[in-house]
């Protein structure tokens, strides 16, 4: 080799691979202080993009899944509260089931009632006030409700809706308008019977039905109003198969009123009667188009009389269908939500290890990288020392 001075050819060569064991030396302390195998995208450009991927993703699926959780809140809320419902049309029920035995009297009837008018106006406050963040859930507002559950668009499970449980909304039951009609008339002044009656409706299901009555007895000297109450026992008898309660007016006439939602008193045929005295009247008829029904709702309850409370069974029997329908609907979103969550929580995983594996450091194998750096960097900085006192050797030349 050429004994020079102006060019350090092996001082040069030393600081060069100084510089390359020093910048290893860095990026090994850099990646064992960050963690981080890509400090940036220089060291690895295609694995910091698909690490940057998986980032995007495993942010999503955990936004995702609080979002998921929020689900689960909301329908808890919304099934606590129906819940509650639920508990305040038993009880409703079970006042209407004992309102409607002969043994109480109309005060009693009346304090029934008063609870049930206390428990509606209570369902009523629940559904209006019942809301998960500021959104009402049972005033009968919600509906179409989307929650996004995935990382990416369109991933969202819906809410259709859930129960209005407002008190005019629920446990609605349509109801045949009573009718009335004069039965019989007159005074026996012989005993006999009053026989022929038949009644005729349509049932919920739009078919016609007729049920004979049976005859009823007459004595002497009963007046048409005892016979009409006979006349309406004798209808009440047949309650089972009819849905139809006859009562008797304050004038004496008999009033048929429907106690089963959807079905339409037809006719009270007139019968024939044997007591001397009695006439029969021409019956009572009537058309559903003429007569109409009446649209009732939990807001409408009545249990004072006894026509009241059985339709009250009817109304409420309706709404507690509605509101554990709605209660299952909840429970069957929730573990929806909950197995979604499990699905992200999964996915969440599998890609952070994914990430993991390409962009977190090897701390076994970079501790090592970073101890053999170190030990060139020593080499190196004595090689450059040895390599910076050769041009020296040429004045052993000149001497």
């Amino acid at each position: 080799m050429a004994q020079v001075i102006n060019t350090n050819v092996m001082s040069l060569n030393a600081q060069r691979n100084l510089n390359n064991n020093s910048s290893s030396l860095a990026l090994s302390i850099q990646q064992l202080s960050t963690g981080k195998r890509i400090a940036s995208f220089a060291v690895d450009a295609a694995g910091g993009a698909i690490a940057e991927r998986f980032t995007t993703q495993i942010r999503g699926l955990d936004v995702a899944s609080r979002n998921a959780n929020d689900g689960i809140s909301l329908s808890q809320t919304a099934e606590g509260a129906m819940q509650e419902i639920g508990n305040n049309l038993q009880r409703i029920r079970e006042l209407s089931v004992q309102s409607a035995n002969a043994t109480n009297s109309s005060t009693d009837r009346e304090a029934l009632n008063s609870e049930v008018k206390q428990l509606t106006l209570e369902i009523d406050r629940v559904a209006n006030q019942t809301s998960f963040n500021g959104t009402k859930l049972l005033d009968g507002s919600f509906s179409g409700a989307l929650f996004q559950v995935g990382a990416d668009a369109g991933q969202t499970i819906g809410i259709k809706s859930i129960a209005d449980a407002n008190i005019d909304s629920l446990g609605k039951a349509n109801f045949a308008a009573a009718v009335s009609g004069a039965g019989v008339t007159g005074t026996a002044t012989a005993s006999g019977s009053v026989s022929g009656i038949s009644l005729s409706f349509k049932d919920a299901s739009g078919s016609a039905k007729s049920v004979t009555i049976a005859d009823v007895k007459v004595a002497a000297g009963e007046t048409a109003a005892d016979v009409n109450k006979k006349v309406a026992s004798a209808i009440n008898d047949k309650l089972d198969q009819t849905g139809m309660y006859a009562s008797i007016k304050s004038d004496g006439s008999v009033q048929i009123e429907s106690l089963k939602a959807g079905q339409d008193f037809t006719a009270l045929t007139a019968g024939t009667s044997s007591a001397t005295g009695i006439t029969v009247g021409a019956g009572i008829t009537t058309a559903s188009a003429a007569s109409g029904s009446t649209a009732s709702t939990l807001g409408s309850l009545d249990i004072s009389t006894f026509a009241g409370a059985q339709q009250a069974l009817e109304i409420v029997d309706k709404a507690l269908t509605t509101v554990n329908s709605s209660r299952a609907d909840m429970g069957a979103v929730q573990n929806r939500f909950t197995s979604t969550i499990a699905n992200l929580s999964a996915t969440s995983e599998n890609l952070s290890a994914s990430r993991s594996r390409i962009a977190d450091t090897d701390y076994a194998k970079t501790t090592a990288e970073l101890t053999r750096t170190q030990i060139l960097q020593q080499a190196g900085t004595a090689m450059l020392a040895q390599a910076k006192s050769v041009p020296q050797n040429v004045l052993s030349l000149l001497q």
